[in-house]
């Protein structure tokens, strides 16, 4: 596990793997390509994260993690739209606090097949504009690191 350390020959911290950290969990996805050009999934994932010296449950690590996606088709195969739901349990922050739960759903309207190699897609984030924050590092001043609210995001890629 990479852990902050100060290196003893100039003083200045440091990443560097000295940690351990044991992990024991399970995951599954259930995944479904269906009525042409459809598509879904869903995923759960379980697990247990701990210091491997002291056992304590590591921070920023959640117990559950919940994610659905649903892709379809609005115009022939020209325009999809997709969304995707994100759930995550509580995590534990460096000063022992609990940074909490929170769902995310975001919506993309995109287009593969504009012009040749041309791609474009319109994205809007955190639709809900769910208020979360996420554990800070020992590098950090704040205990949790508020995240953004609503976002929207339009992007183009051409490939050649």
């Amino acid at each position: 596990m990479i852990s902050w350390t100060t290196d003893p020959s100039n003083g200045l911290l440091q990443y560097r793997n000295i940690d351990s950290a044991n992990a024991k969990g399970i995951e599954f996805e259930l995944d479904r390509h269906w009525l042409d050009k459809w598509d879904t999934s869903l995923s759960y994932s379980l697990q247990n994260t701990t210091d491997g010296r002291t056992g304590s449950i590591l921070t920023d690590s959640p117990i559950h993690m919940v994610k659905f996606k649903l892709i379809a088709p609005l115009f022939n195969e020209w325009l999809f739209a997709g969304t995707e739901v994100l759930w995550m349990s509580s995590r534990k922050t460096l000063a022992g606090n609990e940074a909490s739960e929170h769902a995310l759903v975001n919506l993309t309207l995109f287009s593969n097949k504009l012009y040749k190699d041309l791609e474009v897609s319109a994205s809007l984030y955190n639709i809900l504009d769910q208020r979360y924050g996420d554990p800070g590092s020992v590098e950090h001043v704040e205990d949790q690191i508020e995240q953004d609210g609503r976002t929207f995001r339009v992007k183009l890629t051409y490939r050649f």
